[in-house]
């Protein structure tokens, strides 16, 4: 999302962390320039790591003590253990009821459309509970799809061969 969205419509934002070699940064403070440099002068794709725990408490604390309920969106759990850190600082924070966590089973501009769509019901006054309910009941319609210049990012990080990568860069495939 864009900061202006994240503004208007005053959305909390854990960063995953994202590994390049031994440097460790939170997603939105490196560029993705900065990432695609890295990858191409190291040749090799970048690790990532969910929110921390500690991280995922304090912020969840901080809401909560403001009297908000919490509606939390996780990267699809098929890519990432974020839903679940939501899970375990709600139960450590005894707090499962007061905080909904939702597998968006989507990345990037999918989980937006969807935490805007949340962020819109929040403003209209409605419950976290009712939220998760529609969200959930919105999920399955909503799908991201994209395209790339390059297949060698993808090779890299084992979502296509090398040989398809070849034949991509040959070929100019997107």
């Amino acid at each position: 999302l864009s900061k202006e969205l994240v503004q208007r419509y005053d959305i909390d934002i854990l960063p995953l962390h994202i590994l390049l070699g031994d440097k460790e940064y939170d997603d939105g403070v490196i560029t993705p320039d900065e990432i695609f440099a890295w990858s191409d002068d190291n040749k090799t794709t970048p690790k990532t790591s969910a929110v921390s725990i500690d991280d995922t408490i304090e912020m969840f604390k901080c809401v909560l003590e403001e009297d908000r309920d919490i509606v939390a969106f996780a990267i699809s759990e098929d890519m990432s253990t974020t839903a679940n850190v939501f899970r375990l600082a709600a139960r450590e924070l005894e707090a499962e009821d007061r905080i909904h966590v939702i597998d968006s089973e989507n990345l990037s501009t999918g989980i937006g459309h969807l935490v805007v769509e949340a962020a819109v019901m929040a403003g209209k006054g409605m419950s976290a509970a009712d939220i998760e309910k529609n969200i959930l009941e919105l999920r399955p319609r909503v799908r991201a799809s994209f395209v790339v210049d390059t297949l060698t990012y993808l090779h890299r990080g084992g979502r296509c061969s090398g040989l398809a990568a070849m034949a991509g860069g040959v070929l100019k495939l997107h």
